[in-house]
C-alpha cells in the first residue's frame, strides 16, 4: 500500500533566510507509527509542491483550523481522482461532520492507537468513517519521528522534541485540553535524552504546551539535560518564576528562553479565561526573576477579551517596554471550534464567519464587547507595527544584554523577533 501524508499550505508559514523557520512534528510522528511494509511519504506544501498525479492508495492530511480550507481543497481533489482520503489533526477532530464531507475517514485525537488500525482496515478495503481512540495513549517507548521523510535543507535546523502532552490550566480559548486532556502525560526522561542524542542537535524546541506543568518532572528533565550541553526553548506558565530551584536548573540545562502566556494585563480577563496561575499584581516580579536567571521571555498577549477596551493596546506596549520582554507575541482572540469561548460566542451570536483560513490569530472573526471589530483589528495592527519595528527590536535586545550575558542568546531572540515580524506582515496580507 502506498500512502502519502500532506501538510497543507498556509501563508503565515513564513520563510526566513529562504527556509521555513521550523519543521512540523505531526506527520513525521504519524509516519513513525506506520507499520513496516507500507510505502509512506510526506509532502509539506510550505516547502515543496504537491503532485496530485501520484499513484497513491491513501492520502492522509493533517489540519489546524487556519489550514482547514486548504486541507479540504486537497482532499476534494484527490477524491475526485478516486483516491481515498483521511483527515486528522486538531480541526477535523473538533469538526468531525464537516471534515467527513471532504474525506472517506476522520481520525479523532491522537494517532498512536488509531493510525495502525486504520491502515490495516484500508489494506482490507474496509475503512471506518471515524477512528477515535478509547484512551489517552501512553508516551512510553514512542518511536522516533521520521524526519528522514521531510525535505532536507528546507527548514531551519531547530528540531522539535516532545516530552509531554496535555495542560493542567484549561484556558477557555485553548483547545489543548480538549485534544490532549488536562492530566499531563510524560515520556520517560531517558527516552527524551536518547532522542536528542540521536538528532545530534545543539538547539532544540520542546513542543510541550507547558513544560513546567509538573515541577517534579521538569526538574528531573532539566537535570538530565545538563550533561548534553544543548540550548533549548519551550513553552511554560508564569508560575515557574515562583520556584527558584526550577529556574536555576532550567538555566543550567541550557534554557535560552520560554514562551509564556501572559495573555492580559486585566485581572478580570485572566479570571474569566480560567488561567489561575497568572497573577497580574505579580507579573513584574515574576518576569524580573526569570530575567535574573538569564532566561529570555517570549511573552504571549491576546487582544480582544470582553473585559478589555481600546486602552489595552497602548498599555500592553508600555508593559512590554517597561519590563523589556525580549519578544512580544501579539495575537487576536480567536474562538476556535470546540472551546468554551466558541460556545459562548455562538450562543450570543457574536461569530462573524467561518472563513477558517482567517482563524490565524491575526484577524478578527467575532464581535468584541467593548470595541468594534475594526477597532480591535486596527489596534492590534498598530501595536504590532510598533513592537516589531526594527528600532524597537534593537532597543529591546540591547537592554537584554546585561542579564542574558550572552550574545548568542541575543542572536537567538533577534531571529525570533524577525520570525514574528514576518508572521505579522504575512497575516496582514491574507
Amino acid at each position: 500500500m502506498k500512502v502519502l501524508l500532506v501538510q497543507p499550505y498556509h501563508p503565515v508559514n513564513v520563510k526566513l533566510f529562504g527556509k521555513v523557520y521550523m519543521s512540523q512534528l505531526t506527520l513525521p510522528m504519524v509516519a513513525a507509527l506506520t507499520p513496516t511494509g507500507v510505502d509512506i511519504s510526506i509532502v509539506d506544501e510550505n516547502v515543496e509542491p504537491l503532485n496530485f498525479e501520484g499513484d497513491y492508495d491513501l492520502v492522509g492530511i493533517t489540519a489546524l483550523t487556519p489550514t482547514a480550507t486548504r486541507a479540504y481543497e486537497i482532499a476534494d481533489e484527490f477524491r475526485s481522482r478516486g483516491v481515498r482520503v483521511v483527515l486528522g489533526g486538531v480541526h477535523p477532530s473538533l469538526m468531525v461532520e464537516e471534515a467527513l464531507s471532504h474525506a472517506d475517514s476522520v481520525v479523532v485525537g491522537e494517532a498512536e492507537e488509531t493510525w495502525p488500525q486504520l491502515l490495516a482496515d484500508a489494506s482490507n478495503g474496509g475503512l471506518k468513517r471515524v477512528y477515535q481512540g478509547l484512551a489517552r495513549p501512553s508516551l512510553e517507548s514512542l518511536p522516533h519521528p521520521r524526519h528522514d521523510l521531510t525535505r532536507r535543507g528546507a527548514y531551519n535546523r531547530i528540531p522539535k522534541v516532545e516530552t509531554s502532552r496535555g495542560c493542567p490550566l484549561n484556558c477557555n480559548f485553548c483547545s489543548t485540553t480538549i485534544i490532549f486532556g488536562n492530566r499531563m502525560r510524560y515520556r520517560p526522561v531517558s527516552d527524551v535524552v536518547e532522542e536528542i542524542k540521536r538528532l545530534g542537535a545543539r538547539f532544540v524546541f520542546f513542543t510541550d504546551n507547558n513544560i513546567v506543568g509538573n515541577i517534579r518532572y521538569a526538574k528531573e528533565l532539566f537535570r538530565a539535560l545538563i550533561p548534553l550541553r544543548v540550548k533549548w526553548i519551550s513553552q511554560g506558565s508564569l508560575n515557574m518564576a515562583r520556584d527558584v530551584e526550577l529556574l536555576a536548573l532550567a538555566a543550567k540545562s541550557g534554557c535560552v528562553g520560554m514562551l509564556i502566556g501572559i495573555e492580559s494585563l486585566v485581572g478580570e480577563a485572566i479570571q474569566a479565561m480560567g488561567k489561575r496561575v497568572n497573577r497580574v499584581a505579580e507579573y513584574a516580579r515574576d518576569i524580573r526573576r526569570i530575567h535574573q536567571h538569564g532566561i529570555g521571555i517570549i511573552g504571549c498577549f491576546v487582544f480582544g477579551f470582553d473585559q478589555e477596551d481600546k486602552t489595552a493596546f497602548k498599555r500592553t506596549v508600555r508593559f512590554v517596554r517597561k519590563l523589556n520582554i525580549e519578544v512580544p507575541q501579539f495575537t487576536v482572540l480567536t474562538p476556535y471550534p470546540g472551546t468554551d469561548l466558541r460556545r459562548e460566542m455562538e450562543n450570543s451570536g457574536r461569530i462573524l464567519h467561518n472563513e477558517w483560513h482567517k482563524y490565524d490569530v491575526g484577524h478578527v472573526v467575532f464581535r468584541p464587547e467593548l470595541m468594534t471589530a475594526d477597532e480591535l483589528l486596527q489596534g492590534y495592527r498598530k501595536a504590532c507595527r510598533e513592537v516589531y519595528s526594527y528600532g524597537n527590536i534593537t532597543w529591546r535586545l540591547l537592554r537584554s544584554i546585561p542579564y542574558l550575558k550572552s550574545y548568542y542568546k541575543v542572536r537567538v531572540f533577534l531571529l525570533v523577533n524577525l520570525v514574528y515580524r514576518k508572521l505579522f506582515y504575512a497575516s496582514e496580507e491574507i
